[in-house]
């Protein structure tokens, strides 16, 4: 990904950080007695790879959590079984906890309420997350204990679906992650939280991603002190760039803390901002949008507005370019802003994105796991403009590439696969005129190195294996820039061998025949 010299034999690592790219007789003479070569068998060394949007300890939670997921279940009464299951493993009173459900993959079509969780686990808490991390469901006890009835508001952001008529809650909540951690606080035992991270710290190593921007809309102080307590245990291996939520700003700024505070392992990154429209409007609304990117700006932060639709997409790019064009008069050198997912993203839309100045941090994972499922639910004139990746890249947008973890499997293989050929799990297309979405694969590899360290401001540091970087690299098993159609299709089962990160072998794969010796 260095552009200056794009392929070497061989590079040479001191302490963190590599010294020097070039030939293998030119590297060798600058070994001492004491250095490890590492033979790569002729493979490919690339950047570790960067998720630039995920959410880790969510993602910790898939190694503990019941998995629900549309594989495992595809009904209701399949939910129902799996949880009872779960329960009678679970002392009377601790929480039941579930996750990936997908109620438009159920049989029934429909979110389980309270009253279907409450048949298969009435002595138990139970909760039960969406797939996409946008809703729960719990069961009456969960309820209860998150002090959720019949005369509890609505939070601003977020819906407690009712029974019409009555008004109870039927057990869905709707964007109410942050309600329910301030009602429940911390369920979960500090052992229990440390080995689910563990579990995914290996997992994220064993797929050659190094570092990881986690975009929790409710990040504050206390998610901070948790990473670095998590990084000092060795449980979290990656490097982590945390966004702030917007709502916990003033946390950050009484702690003395500003945008980049931090060191290499963990740094604090933009001012996470949720636009959604789960409410019917758009939330926050357009001129509260506009107010939290001042306040954010004032601050030094840039902002990362997360935008699905296209009404948000169109509100995002007009504020961000109305902040971009006032902070070049008043000379501002506030740090590129995001728009984050970019979901829907018609051509005239584009066109405001490229001018709002901001960066696009996209999913076309999403294009690979979901294509069957837009084919089928998205409106048609639609489809071809669901992750535009292409569109993006040939306006001239700065894209980089994340997972959305869990929401997706955070491997960037077939994420890069669907970039670069615009199909799905299934082979084909989300749209027959969607293939001009593609990129080439310089271009996604990018997206997921050098353009995620651009996107939270450390290219510098991460990115492209270049003298003075940090030495975070993963071996893969075969060269992705190899042409024909052939490797295009072979791209997805790319297998890491080995991940380095700050110049130490992290993560090797078993059995595998690369060496690491003395040099003789």
């Amino acid at each position: 990904m260095d552009t200056g010299r794009p392929r070497a034999e061989a590079i040479a690592v001191t302490g963190e950080r590599i010294v020097a790219v070039g030939g293998q007789d030119e590297l060798r003479n600058l070994a001492a007695p004491t250095t490890k070569i590492v033979d790569c068998q002729g493979m490919t060394l690339l950047p570790g790879f960067i998720d630039a949007h995920c959410h880790l300890l969510a993602l910790a939670r898939t190694f503990q959590d019941l998995d629900c997921r549309p594989g495992l279940a595809r009904s209701i009464p399949e939910l129902q079984w799996l949880l009872r299951s779960r329960a009678r493993t679970l002392p009377a009173g601790r929480w039941v906890r579930g996750y990936g459900y997908d109620d438009r993959q159920l049989a029934e079509q429909r979110h389980p309420t309270r009253w279907d969780l409450d048949e298969a686990v009435p002595d138990h808490p139970v909760r039960l997350d969406h797939r996409s991390g946008h809703a729960a469901v719990l069961n009456s006890l969960g309820l209860q204990l998150a002090e959720i009835h019949q005369e509890t508001p609505d939070p601003v952001a977020g819906i407690i679906e009712r029974v019409p008529g009555t008004g109870e809650p039927t057990g869905v909540l709707l964007e109410m992650s942050e309600f329910l951690r301030e009602r429940l606080g911390n369920v979960r035992k500090w052992p229990d939280l440390e080995a689910g991270v563990a579990g995914a710290s290996r997992q994220l190593l064993s797929y050659g991603v190094t570092s990881i921007q986690d975009a929790g809309a409710d990040n504050g102080l206390e998610k901070w002190t948790t990473f670095r307590r998590l990084q000092e245990s060795d449980a979290l291996a990656p490097r982590v760039t945390m966004f702030a939520g917007a709502e916990r700003l003033g946390e950050f700024l009484e702690a003395g803390m500003r945008w980049g505070s931090g060191d290499h392992r963990l740094r604090l990154g933009h001012v996470k901002v949720m636009l959604t429209l789960t409410t019917g409007d758009l939330t926050p609304a357009f001129e509260d949008l506009g107010r939290l990117t001042r306040l954010a700006h004032q601050a030094g932060f840039p902002v990362a507005v997360h935008c699905i639709e296209q009404e948000a997409v169109k509100a995002a790019a007009e504020v961000l370019g109305e902040r971009r064009a006032a902070s070049r008069n008043s000379g501002d050198v506030t740090p590129r802003d995001r728009i984050e997912h970019c979901a829907e993203c018609p051509p005239e839309l584009v066109d405001m994105v490229r001018r709002s100045g901001a960066m696009v941090v996209t999913q076309p994972g999403f294009i690979y796991w979901n294509g069957p499922s837009y084919r089928e639910r998205v409106a048609r004139d639609l489809q071809p403009h669901l992750y535009p990746v292409g569109a993006l890249h040939r306006a001239g947008v700065s894209v980089a590439f994340g997972s959305d973890a869990p929401v997706i499997d955070p491997n960037p293989w077939p994420s890069i696969y669907s970039a670069v050929s615009w199909l799905a799990h299934d082979g084909h297309p989300v749209a027959a005129n969607s293939i001009g979405q593609a990129v080439n694969m310089e271009t996604a590899l990018r997206a997921h190195t050098l353009a995620g360290a651009v996107a939270e401001g450390t290219a510098s540091d991460k990115g492209s294996i270049t003298p003075g970087k940090l030495a975070d690299l993963v071996l893969v098993d075969r060269d992705p820039l190899a042409t024909g159609q052939d490797c295009v299709e072979g791209i997805r089962d790319t297998r890491p061998v080995m991940t380095i990160l700050g110049g130490k072998i992290a993560w090797q794969q078993e059995g595998s025949n690369v060496m690491n010796h003395p040099k003789v």
